[in-house]
């Protein structure tokens, strides 16, 4: 499973989230692409993960929750399953 990740940083924690980064302390295993985050607004960035399961995201997702002071997760699909679903209503 993939899922598209939304977060706004929690400022007040952004010293300690990113010591945290840099000494490899959380676990990024599931992360799939860079965070991106918005330019007209830095605090929020967009990334995807990739689990077994939505209960393994959950698991390591949930070290991450304490930096961030909203969240929202929605599992995606790549393109060509889009496209199969698309094309298979009827």
């Amino acid at each position: 499973m993939q899922f598209l990740v939304k977060v706004r940083v929690d400022v007040g924690r952004l010293q300690e989230f990113g010591a945290k980064l840099q000494r490899n302390e959380l676990d990024r295993s599931l992360v799939r692409s860079e965070t991106y985050c918005l330019e007209a607004d830095p605090a929020v960035g967009y990334s995807v993960w990739e689990a077994a399961s939505a209960d393994e995201f959950e698991k390591v997702f949930s070290a991450w929750r304490s930096y961030y002071a909203e969240v929202d997760v929605h599992p995606v699909i790549g393109p060509g399953e889009a496209l199969r679903q698309l094309t298979t209503r009827g």
